[in-house]
């Protein structure tokens, strides 16, 4: 039996995160909060005034000052929580700064209609002051849009209609976490245990296929008897992001998620292309897989069973962190100095206690270094989880040491790149470490499935989201029958090599990313690119380094795709994700090798 997680207040200190480094004390967050308030009736003074510069400066000065002292008080309040979730002091303390909040947003809410009413000449003169640089990207915005922004009235109406267009993923939420019940099965003990969402991977893990079957089987029928009601959720999501299109003067639903990052829809149509052209490497690591199980007729609940490798890496965390450190040496003495004061200066909560949120995060505020939470165990992948989100978090640290905080929130384009190129790194210099072909071949599985997971799996998701909205916008009715017949010819041409299973045709009803449109499509897009940043670091060293850095230091000064290109890369073509998949064959030649050697000893 596992040992019984801690109390909080049990934990021992050095194992928690100091967040006395964002308020010293709970009363000290009061106090900061009495501070917010204070601020907020000060915001209105300039309504009406911004055709002034001078008054202009002081109004968004205000309403920086404000919104970054907001976040700092949100962060302390949530992550005190996230410490146990049952503490009702900071579940309170949580409500009080949301609603403080969204005071803010009513408070500033006249800054962006007033200065649309300025023309674009009059707002590259305020650009093109020195005293308005930390708001430059701001301006520039502001031009970038005004041709998809409405008159006051038209989006007062756009603004009161959000609460309408949400719905349909609350609702979602609502059905699939608080009322869908699953049915019990039997563990591989024979033991009748509870089906829910979080033990539905474990239990496609287990390696009693009869258990895997029947976890299979309990989940999507159960998703299955919601046939009616699902996809008229869906279809209303769906729904409401081409109307909101539509209302801006866009194309489709697709240009219109796009445009926020300034991102061609070609980047998102390049991606799909050239994962469609390496699905037969994709077909062929699901056969290798099967052949280490001894599955002869792989399924679709085969897909997450891991071979049997006999390598792992289980390190307490103190030793886990030093060899992720040694791991990232080739990024600098002054990348490893950051993490090494990570550990020293407690911005990691490390383990497990009762009431504590779940995972892992990397999070912070502007005034404060990056925080990790982290529920660590020994073995490789929390290991990676380390990296993944020290990653996260030395991203977040070079971005607030070399931004203005206006410009210091990377966009979630390429929020998963540096996260990602750590977890590369890591793993391809493991396998540099452990030559031992069983280790080379448990290795190798992990990149390669995460690959499988994060690439593949994610632009098939993509393709779903794109076919579905050009259904909605072609006037074609979104029912169960249209969308889970879609979704079963994508898994037909993915995994052309596993026998089909007509239950697999309803996964896309679990898939609580379909509710914010157009977002999956970022991991496959944020992984490529950090394949190909991992891969210049490891063959040219100091000079791939150099420009990475840049990259990491840009924060949204630039856009995503521009900010990419400051490290060598260019998703505006194609070669990147076809670089990542020639990236895929070469390991996949190198685990069929290896594995086939395993095999013949």
């Amino acid at each position: 039996m596992p040992a019984q997680p801690l109390k909080r207040s049990e934990v021992p200190l050095a194992d928690t995160w100091k967040l006395e480094d964002i308020f010293a004390s709970n009363e000290d967050w009061e106090k900061g909060l009495l501070d917010l308030k204070e601020l907020l009736p000060q915001l209105e003074q300039y309504k009406g005034k911004l055709q002034d510069r001078a008054q202009l400066l002081r109004a968004l000065d205000a309403s920086t000052k404000a919104s970054r002292l907001a976040g700092s008080l949100y962060v302390y309040a949530k992550m005190r929580r996230d410490e146990d979730n049952a503490n009702t002091l900071y579940q309170g303390m949580v409500a009080r700064i949301s609603a403080a909040e969204a005071e803010l947003a009513r408070c500033a809410s006249y800054i962006k209609p007033e200065l649309m009413l300025l023309s674009d000449e009059e707002l590259k003169s305020f650009q093109a002051d020195s005293a308005f640089s930390d708001y430059s990207e701001e301006l520039e915005e502001l031009i970038r849009h005004r041709p998809h922004t409405l008159s006051a009235r038209e989006e007062m109406l756009l603004a009161l209609s959000r609460g309408t267009g949400d719905a349909c993923g609350n609702v979602y939420d609502m059905l699939t976490d608080a009322d869908m019940r699953f049915p019990e099965i039997r563990d591989e003990q024979g033991n009748a245990v509870r089906l829910t969402h979080s033990s539905y991977i474990p239990f496609m893990m287990n390696r009693d296929r009869r258990v895997r079957r029947d976890a299979f089987e309990a989940l999507y029928n159960t998703y299955k008897s919601f046939g009616s009601t699902i996809p008229a959720i869906y279809s209303g999501s769906v729904k409401a992001d081409v109307f909101y299109a539509k209302a801006r003067g866009f194309g489709s639903a697709r240009e219109a998620s796009l445009f926020g990052d300034n991102i061609p829809l070609s980047v998102y149509d390049n991606l799909i292309s050239a994962i469609n052209e390496s699905l037969p490497q994709l077909q062929k690591f699901v056969g290798i897989n099967a052949r280490l199980n001894g599955i002869e007729d792989m399924h679709f609940y085969d897909l997450y069973l891991a071979p049997s490798l006999g390598f792992d890496i289980n390190l307490p965390f103190d030793e886990a962190y030093e060899l992720v450190i040694d791991c990232l040496k080739v990024l600098g003495e002054d990348y490893t100095t950051v993490l090494r004061r990570a550990l020293q200066e407690r911005w990691i909560d490390k383990f497990e206690n009762e009431g504590k949120s779940s995972g892992a995060y990397s999070w912070g505020t502007y005034d404060s270094h990056p925080y990790v939470l982290i529920n660590y165990k020994e073995d490789l992948d929390h290991l990676q989880t380390i990296a993944h989100e020290m990653g996260h978090s030395l991203h977040t640290w070079y971005s607030n040491t070399n931004q203005p905080y206006t410009k210091s929130s990377y966009s979630l384009f390429v929020a998963e790149v540096a996260s990602t190129v750590n977890e590369v790194l890591v793993l391809m210099e493991l396998m540099d470490r452990y030559p031992q072909p069983e280790a080379q071949a448990y290795l190798l599985y992990n990149l390669l499935d995460s690959i499988r997971g994060t690439i593949f799996r994610q632009t098939m998701f993509a393709e779903f989201e794109k076919n579905a909205h050009a259904m909605e916008e072609n006037g074609e009715a979104l029912t169960n029958e249209t969308l889970s017949s879609m979704y079963a010819e994508l898994n037909q041409k993915y995994y052309a090599n596993i026998c089909y299973d007509e239950l697999i045709s309803y996964e896309w009803m679990r898939i609580p990313h379909f509710y914010n449109a157009f977002y999956v499509y970022k991991y496959a897009t944020g992984f490529s690119a950090a394949l190909a940043i991992a891969g210049m670091i490891r063959q040219e060293g100091a000079p791939a380094v150099e420009r990475y850095k840049r990259f990491l230091k840009a924060g949204c000064s630039l856009y995503p795709l521009d900010a990419l290109k400051l490290a060598g890369v260019d998703l505006s073509s194609p070669e990147p994700v076809r670089a990542a998949m020639k990236q895929f064959e070469q390991l996949l030649s190198r685990y069929e090798q290896v594995t086939r050697q395993l095999k013949a000893e």
